[in-house]
């Protein structure tokens, strides 16, 4: 019906544009009005009045047969001419497994897996930091009132599910199949025995956990509908950078209404490729996991801090990524049944609603041996700690106010006599050299030490009673004349009244080192101050770059692992052609961090190529495109530029074409902005 529409219009546009002709007007009229006193002249002198009209018939004629070829018989040879074409096309595709081409199968499979996990999703915001630990990894089945047939679905299919999530590395909690380990209840202090307690945990039903989660959260237990609730993790103010400005932390509740008998593997399946694409992306996914792209750590670098400073925002970082031990007893502990699920995640202010009674842990005495041995005599339990480790560890102990990392060489001293008591074989110089290592916080020793501490305590203890032990961190905000700030202090939160220290360490004098904290502040606060400085000219277009690149050089010689002012040196370097300096600043950087630092490698494959050196240029290009997820578009022109100058045609296309893509993405995030 269209390829007759479309004939037709473009018969009627052809006849009506022939109009316009004042010949073809004469022929049409003598043809059918025939009008013989109006034919010309030219024509009956040619051809005789009759030949005139017949040729005038004639033309009117094969008008009308290329109307009809076109109407009718044209549609038919595209038909039998093109079916053995398609068909033909169709068998080779079939051959390779393939109907449609792999770019089209992807992209409407994203369309798909978007519009079914927007269909899904719900979301839930608690109002900054959580007030306890959640493992992202852990995925709770929650309901506002008991729904049979999806129960009934998880039961009947419990083992399926399990497996589904672990081969993911993630955890499905289904609270009537939660066996909770009830033996920590023998280190509980209880005003009423453990049984009331040990008997609720073991018949909790799901509608009676999500009221007390609802609670603890502050999330409406109205719009807990059947599905799977999961902590997504935390929203910054400006999650590309500052991480630890923590806005928000986010969960999701995923429907399942769409649950059936029939697709249970497809259901959560599909749920955990929609979790693992999302965190795929390194500033998060759109809704499912929340990841801020840098550590707190990682933005103080960026930013411009001072190392020692940065050690103290590495703490529980590291703590995490460094101890695999500890995480190894943490994974059992949750295995066993996530007691702490409730006790240490929740708090024991649910226990205390639910029964009216008061858990806390029933902690015991250290004691501190003649020979340095380190003793819970109550639980008859020794911690094993090597003579350094030790030494940090009493250290702690002896300070219950808390001393921040940047300010340990202040108490270098105390440290050292303790060391001397607890390690009298070694000579003094090694020893000297073993405690300078130590409170020397931009080397990573005493993050180390921190993890081997807090796995030592948990091997003799679970977590809920470990945590008291060993060093954690304490944020503290203080105000000041000039504004608020935080304190990152590092503590251990046992009583003291439980500790007990043989004659030697009781000896030694605890210090309050005040002048030499200020002596430390001031010159971070003169450091921070120095580059900011440098910072605002940096970006002043009128301050001339080779006088920046000296005054940078000054900074540097007196900061040497201030790696922000590496960075903006090396930029000036490139500026004013001396490229070979520009490479080795922005190798210090590479060798540093090359993940964090990695638009040093871009940069140094900008030098190369303005030194002539392609072949090594476009290695380290492809160095930098393996390590940086998000490449911008200035990127993509440097690379091209290298392709270029190496005659590579193809590949140069395909980066421009990029980087004018990702040009006009930028612009308009710009213009939104």
């Amino acid at each position: 019906m269209s390829w007759m529409l479309i004939t037709t219009l473009i018969w009627a546009g052809a006849l009506v544009a022939s109009f316009c002709s004042e010949t073809y007007r004469e022929l049409w009229c003598d043809a059918f009005i025939g009008n013989w006193a109006e034919v010309s002249e030219d024509n009956r002198r040619r051809y005789g009045t009759v030949g005139s009209y017949l040729m005038n018939v004639l033309i009117i004629f094969i008008q009308i047969a290329f109307f009809l070829f076109f109407l009718f018989v044209l549609p038919f040879l595209y038909i039998f001419i093109g079916l053995p074409i398609r068909l033909y096309n169709n068998c080779l595709k079939k051959e390779e497994g393939n109907t449609i081409s792999d770019s089209e199968e992807s992209e409407e499979k994203q369309k798909t897996e978007k519009s079914w996990a927007e269909r899904n999703i719900r979301l839930f915001h608690f109002p900054g930091k959580i007030p306890f630990d959640f493992d992202r990894d852990c995925y709770i089945y929650v309901e506002n009132h008991y729904d049979e047939r999806i129960n009934r679905l998880i039961e009947i299919h419990w083992e399926e599910i399990s497996e589904i999530f672990q081969r993911y590395n993630f955890r499905f909690i289904y609270i009537p199949r939660w066996k909770p380990d009830t033996s920590a209840l023998r280190l509980a202090n209880l005003k009423k025995d453990s049984d009331g307690v040990e008997v609720y945990l073991t018949s909790m039903t799901t509608f009676q956990y999500v009221a007390h989660l609802c609670k603890v959260l502050h999330f409406d237990f109205n719009e807990m509908e059947s599905g799977i609730f999961h902590f997504a993790g935390f929203l910054s103010r400006d999650d590309r950078l500052y991480g630890r400005d923590i806005d928000s932390s986010r969960f999701t509740l995923f429907l399942m209404t769409d649950l059936t008998e029939d697709n249970i593997e497809w259901f959560f399946t599909e749920y955990c490729k929609v979790i693992e694409n999302s965190r795929s992306y390194s500033m998060g996914g759109p809704y499912m996991s929340v990841v801020t792209r840098y550590t707190e750590a990682e933005s103080c670098e960026l930013c411009g801090k001072d190392q020692i400073v940065i050690a103290d925002y590495k703490f529980p970082v590291d703590m995490k990524d460094m101890a695999e031990n500890v995480k190894r007893e943490i994974e059992a502990l949750k295995e066993g049944g996530y007691y702490e699920l409730l006790l240490h995640t929740l708090g024991s202010g649910i226990v205390d609603d639910l029964k009216g009674m008061e858990l806390t842990p029933s902690l015991s005495r250290m004691q501190i041996t003649d020979d340095f041995k380190i003793w819970l005599t109550d639980y008859d339990k020794e911690v094993r700690l090597t003579p350094l480790q030790k030494t940090l560890y009493l250290f702690y102990l002896r300070h219950p106010e808390g001393v921040e990392f940047k300010h340990l060489s202040a108490y270098y001293d105390e440290i050292l006599n303790i060391y001397q008591v607890l390690s009298n074989r070694e000579d003094w110089e090694k020893q000297k050299e073993s405690v300078r290592r130590l409170v020397d916080v931009t080397d990573n020793a005493i993050n180390e030490k921190c993890s081997r501490i807090k796995e030592a305590f948990l091997s003799v203890a679970n977590d809920f009673i470990a945590c008291n032990y060993y060093i954690t961190l304490q944020e503290v905000e203080v105000r000041s004349e000039g504004g608020i700030s935080n304190k990152r202090l590092k503590r251990v939160t046992l009583p003291r009244e439980l500790v007990s220290y043989p004659t030697e360490i009781a000896a030694i004098k605890i210090s309050r080192p005040q002048e030499k904290i200020e002596y430390i502040e001031n010159r971070l606060a003169d450091s921070n101050e120095w580059f900011e400085r440098l910072n605002n000219r940096f970006y002043d277009k009128s301050y001339p770059k080779g006088k920046l690149v000296k005054v940078f050089t000054d900074f540097i010689n007196s900061n040497s692992q201030f790696y922000a002012a590496y960075s903006k040196r090396a930029v000036l370097y490139t500026h004013i052609g001396m490229y070979r300096e520009a490479i080795a600043d922005n190798q210090v950087l590479i060798d540093h961090d090359a993940k964090l630092w990695s638009s040093a490698i871009i940069n140094k494959a900008e030098a190369l190529f303005f030194l002539g050196q392609y072949e090594e240029a476009l290695k380290t290009a492809g160095f930098y495109f393996e390590k940086e997820n998000e490449p911008d578009s200035e990127c993509y022109r440097i690379r091209a530029e290298i392709y270029k100058k190496l005659q590579k045609k193809v590949e140069y296309k395909a980066d421009m074409k990029e980087y004018k893509r990702l040009l006009k993405e930028e612009d308009k995030s710009k213009y939104n902005d």
